[in-house]
């Protein structure tokens, strides 16, 4: 592992350039690789920086000569793949939206503060850093799918696999797992067993529980008997990263959350939440409670004349009507999880 973190921060105010000498000086590693910062006033420089190579990088959208998402573009054309949070001073849905095809993780709103700043750093010390997974499902064809879910991760994830729950507790026991994906209908040792017999062997391991049968009581208890998340099959890539950043107590990025939630409406009424998708014009209704699972009793309105099947847009619904619940403070954001039905 290298000693030092090379960050990039492009912006045309030197203003910004001060903020981010201040926070990284007054930042103690305590143990952690220390960062050194390389400056860029526009976005021809931003772009020779990032084609030299850095660590990650802080992007400004708007800076002269070319702007940043120029910038990035033409890095990520030539297979850059550096970790980059870009910056804003005003937000359109436009710069939205191209933020996430260049696979910008963060979207920083001017001004913002030196703890947002050691927030996006401390997310790239995580990412960068292996964590050893376990999946754990007696079908060989989901551990298969799975897998190609977790490639795509933002983490960096070493996958282990098991088929039974008695299988689990010897891999547990044997190796140090940062992450357990624990299917909940297994033969033998089922689900929820395993849970608590994992958790006796290590309390602090972090277990996501994952089914393909909707079960309120028994994701309650699940949560209960101390699983960090609980996922529904099928889902995805961003479901994944969002449950990791849970799991590990870490802050979700808001380009992620921002966009999926702009490509649904979502309205509260009562105890119920509405959610329609927006291209498509499926209907997705829950009733809401503050305590896990927070959505329930879901019903599906399809529009017939849609091309796109409700269930392929179904675990984006269901996210989205969590934070506008966490947004709308009617759930704790600290408990609200995704795929909570």
């Amino acid at each position: 592992m290298q000693d030092v973190i090379s960050v990039l921060v492009a912006d045309d105010s030197m203003p910004v350039h001060q903020l981010f000498r201040d926070a990284l000086q007054d930042e103690k590693p305590k143990g952690r690789r220390s960062t050194t910062l390389v400056h860029a006033l526009n976005g021809a420089e931003c772009l020779e920086a990032l084609e030299r190579g850095v660590d990650m990088a802080f992007v400004d959208i708007h800076m002269p000569e070319l702007s940043g998402l120029e910038a990035l573009w033409g890095a990520r054309s030539r297979g850059n793949k550096t970790f980059v949070a870009v910056m804003s001073g005003r937000r359109s849905q436009r710069c939205v939206n191209l933020a996430r095809q260049l696979d910008a993780y963060e979207l920083l709103l001017k001004p913002f503060r030196a703890e947002d700043i050691l927030c996006v750093l401390k997310t790239y010390r995580r990412v960068s850093t292996p964590l050893h997974v376990l999946l754990v499902d007696d079908s060989s064809t989901f551990r298969r799918i799975m897998r190609k879910v977790l490639d795509k991760s933002i983490f960096r994830l070493k996958v282990d696999e098991a088929g039974e729950g008695a299988a689990a507790l010897s891999n547990c026991e044997a190796t140090r797992y940062d992450v357990v994906f624990l299917d909940c209908n297994m033969p033998g040792v089922n689900g929820l067993d395993t849970l608590v017999r994992l958790r006796a062997q290590n309390p602090d391991i972090k277990i996501v529980m994952i089914s393909s049968e909707h079960d309120p009581r028994r994701e309650r208890e699940a949560l209960r008997l101390g699983a960090v998340a609980f996922l529904y099959k099928p889902f995805f890539p961003g479901e994944i990263d969002a449950v990791l950043h849970q799991a590990l107590g870490m802050r979700a990025p808001q380009l992620a959350t921002d966009a999926c939630v702009g490509d649904f409406a979502v309205k509260i009424h009562g105890r119920t939440i509405a959610v329609a998708h927006q291209k498509t014009g499926h209907l997705y209704e829950y009733v809401w409670f503050p305590d896990p699972p927070h959505l329930r009793l879901p019903k599906v309105r399809p529009n017939p004349m849609a091309e796109i099947a409700p269930d392929n847009n179904r675990g984006d619904a269901e996210w989205a009507a969590v934070i506008e619940l966490r947004n709308a403070r009617l759930i704790n954001a600290a408990r609200a999880g995704l795929r909570n039905l």
